[in-house]
């Protein structure tokens, strides 16, 4: 019986400890040396002040200390706060305000953007995973100096520019750092954009993400003979909530990167004979484009998925032309749902293409009307979904949880319909958010950031299609009396202050926008314009 992820993580080092856990950059760890690696940061945790409940941040790339130190968090019974590394400084910084961290854990190649996000806050420990400097501990040495006996090999030495991997003593602390952690206690908070400009933090719990295993392993057929490619961010759900708690539950294996490169993909899957990857459709259609492909028909390769965007029908159809042995899986999830939320079938890859598929057991969907009325099958409206995996709520927000979630069913803001046989087809977003390359963006985060701007009066964004990543941000600008059109200073306006992903790759000057008669931008006319 499990109850939470130290539980799985136990099971897991009991049961696999001799097998293969993790491939990093061609090393190979077993669930045994993982185990003491995990146990050993959890003891250190709180050496630095980090209790039961309290959040630690993580700004880390696919990395071994990503895996490491999320479950080292979880084991200590505090909470993993998994930050995008792709936002700016401005970005992070309201996260670390709204959850204040009791301490901060960053990659090398992301200490000047965490510095500038932190600079004027109460201070914290930071870590550094892979240097050390006047701000930050190594995290090796921190492990190292919470040993009782440390030695001095401790941390196994590697050479400059390199990323150590933690090291434990033969007599590091035991296993259950905490014996209170229930279903319901939150494991994760992972943030997403917000309709009103501020991201909100969802609260996953260990339940949620326990769910989650039987949800994946019932849509995607994972087994335990299985070698996983992780190529998507352990700062999303797919990779920290679906891809990962189910391998070490079946005690299979994880081939780490956090390159996406099609390149660097067929490499990994050759090299290491990966049976499964899981991409964003940016991804997949990089891929199927890339030159020779046709030469790797990846023969130990038997599932690929693909989530995050709309996938078009011929990236679809190229992909079964150039592996037609392989299982095609489209997947639906968001942050809210803890992830796998509905799968569609290899057999139905080209036959409903445009489908999201069905509903996970245990899972359970409604379409309702603007009042909250159910609807009959084939007909449009807000796509609910209740069940184990929906998050207890948004950290800090109760007033948008209640909003989101109303006696057990969340509010999507997608709308779509079910058809007769139970498929979901998507049709639009109710809350006009944008998906940039499998990368969500509210529309007035980025209006804010650009009626700031001296020359803006006004602004309205929406999604412009882009045959690579499914959309770009484009925004339709209205400008101060006297200020002339420049599309190239606002846009490094914005990208001083966005991710790359939310910047407007192009811009509309117009004298005005178009309103309804309450004053809402009518951003369909928007988009209806030539």
């Amino acid at each position: 019986m499990m109850d939470n992820l130290n539980d799985l993580w136990n099971r897991a080092a009991e049961l696999y400890g001799d097998r293969t856990a993790v491939i990093f950059e061609d090393q190979r760890y077993t669930y045994a040396d993982l185990d003491a690696l995990i146990r050993a940061f959890a003891a250190s945790l709180p050496c630095l002040g980090v209790g039961p409940g309290d959040r630690v941040a993580l700004v880390l790339p696919n990395c071994l200390h990503s895996i490491v130190c999320y479950l080292g968090i979880i084991r200590a019974g505090a909470i993993a706060l998994p930050l995008n590394i792709r936002l700016k400084p401005s970005e992070m910084r309201f996260m670390f305000e709204d959850a204040a961290p009791k301490a901060v854990i960053v990659h090398r190649a992301l200490r000047e953007q965490v510095n500038e996000a932190l600079d004027g806050l109460p201070p914290i420990p930071r870590l550094g995973v892979g240097f050390e400097d006047e701000q930050y501990s190594s995290i090796d040495r921190v492990v190292r100096a919470s040993r009782p006996h440390p030695a001095e090999d401790a941390t196994n030495p590697q050479p400059a520019g390199e990323t150590p991997a933690l090291r434990e003593e033969e007599d590091a602390g035991g296993r259950d750092v905490d014996r209170n952690v229930t279903p319901d206690d939150t494991a994760a908070i992972i943030y997403t954009s917000g309709t009103t400009g501020l991201p909100k933090g969802a609260m996953i719990t260990h339940g949620n993400v326990l769910f989650n295993i039987t949800a994946t392993i019932a849509g995607h057929g994972f087994r335990a003979d299985d070698i996983h490619l992780l190529i998507v961010p352990l700062f999303h759900v797919t990779g920290l909530n679906t891809i990962m708690p189910t391998a070490f539950y079946q005690g299979a294996t994880l081939v780490v990167s956090g390159d996406p490169n099609p390149t660097n993909v067929v490499a990994l899957i050759e090299r290491h004979s990966c049976t499964t990857v899981f991409t964003v459709p940016t991804t997949a259609i990089l891929l199927v484009q890339t030159p020779g492909i046709a030469d790797h028909p990846l023969p130990s390769l038997r599932l690929f998925a693909y989530s995050g965007a709309p996938m078009p029908v011929r990236a679809i159809s190229r992909l079964r032309e150039l592996f037609p042995d392989k299982l095609l899986h489209n997947f639906f999830g968001l942050t809210e749902t803890t992830s796998c939320t509905s799968v569609l079938p290899s057999d139905q890859a080209l036959l409903r293409p445009e489908s999201i598929g069905r509903l996970v057991p245990g899972l359970h969907a409604r379409i309702v009307d603007e009042e909250g009325n159910a609807l009959a099958a084939g007909l449009v409206g807000e796509l609910l979904i209740k069940g184990p995996s929906i998050v207890k709520g948004y950290y800090n927000r109760p007033e948008a949880t209640a909003e989101a979630i109303v006696d057990g069913w969340l509010h999507t803001g997608d709308t779509a319909f079910i058809d007769p046989e139970g498929y979901i087809f998507l049709q639009g977003r109710k809350k006009e958010m944008l998906i940039v390359a499998g990368e969500n963006v509210y529309p007035v985060e980025v209006e804010n950031v650009l009626t700031r701007h001296p020359a803006v009066a006004e602004a309205a964004v929406i999604g412009e299609p882009h045959p690579i990543f499914g959309e770009v941000v484009k925004a339709v600008v209205v400008l101060r009396a006297g200020e002339e059109p420049n599309p190239r200073d606002l846009k490094r306006y914005c990208a001083e202050q966005l991710a790359s992903y939310k910047v407007p790759q192009t811009f509309e000057f117009r004298d005005a926008l178009p309103r309804n008669p309450s004053g809402k931008v009518v951003k369909r006319a928007l988009k209806d314009a030539p």
